[in-house]
C-alpha cells in the first residue's frame, strides 16, 4: 500500500503544480508562454493531456458562423476553446474563447470570468455602455476608449434579473444600448460572463 501511494505522489504530484498561477493570465494581443500565435493543437495536447482535448463544432453569428476548433478541460475551471486559423494542421490561434459560472483564466488588466459592473467601470476609468441581453450579441461591451478598450479581445455580460419588476427587465434586453449608469442597473448583478482573447 505504502508502495502503491509513493508512485501516485510521484507520478501525479509533479502534473498537477506544473500549472502555475500565471498560466492563468493573457497579456492582451500576445497571450502567454503556453497560448500565443505560434501555439499548436499537438504542444497543448503534450502539455495538458489528450484527456482533457476534444475538437468540437460551434456556431455563432446568429448560427451562420460554424467554427471548428478544440475545447481543453470541459465543464472545468480550466476550460477554454480556441479557433484555428489552420484547421488542416489546427495550429495558429486565431482566438480563445473563456466562459462559465467560474474560470480560473484572467487577462493581465484585472478582467476576468465574474467581474461585476462596478469594478469594471473602475477598471476602465470611465462609464462605458454594452448592447442589451437576451440576443446573438448581447451584453458585450464597448469601452469607449477608456483603460479596458482593447482590440484584442472582447468581453460578454450577463445578469441576474431576480430583482427587477417586469417593465424595468424589459429596459435592458434587446438590441438596444445600454449605459453603465443606468439606474436600473444598480437593482441587480451584472457580471463578466464570457471574454473572447484575440491574438495579433
Amino acid at each position: 500500500m505504502k508502495l502503491k501511494l509513493i508512485l501516485f505522489v510521484l507520478l501525479f504530484v509533479p502534473v498537477v503544480f506544473s500549472q502555475t498561477e500565471t498560466d492563468f493570465i493573457l497579456s492582451p494581443c500576445s497571450g502567454n508562454e503556453i497560448l500565443n500565435s505560434k501555439t499548436k493543437e499537438t504542444d497543448l495536447t503534450k502539455i495538458l493531456g489528450k484527456k482533457n482535448s476534444k475538437r468540437v463544432e460551434r456556431f455563432y453569428a446568429e448560427g451562420t458562423e460554424r467554427v471548428i476548433g478544440t475545447v481543453f478541460f470541459s465543464d472545468a475551471p480550466k476550460e477554454f476553446f480556441i479557433k484555428w486559423k489552420d484547421t488542416l494542421s489546427f495550429s495558429t490561434p486565431e482566438w480563445i474563447e473563456i466562459h462559465g459560472d467560474s474560470s480560473l483564466w484572467s487577462i493581465n488588466n484585472g478582467i476576468k470570468i465574474g467581474t461585476e459592473l462596478k469594478d469594471l467601470v473602475k477598471l476602465n476609468g470611465k462609464q462605458f455602455s454594452f448592447q442589451g441581453f437576451d440576443w446573438d450579441y448581447g451584453g458585450y461591451a464597448n469601452f469607449k476608449n477608456g483603460k479596458l478598450d482593447s482590440d484584442c479581445y472582447s468581453v460578454k455580460l450577463y445578469y441576474d434579473y431576480k430583482d427587477l419588476f417586469e417593465h424595468e427587465w424589459k429596459q435592458i434586453l434587446g438590441d438596444r444600448v445600454i449605459s453603465t449608469n443606468d439606474p436600473v442597473l444598480k437593482k441587480i448583478r451584472i457580471y463578466v460572463d464570457e471574454i473572447r482573447f484575440y491574438f495579433k
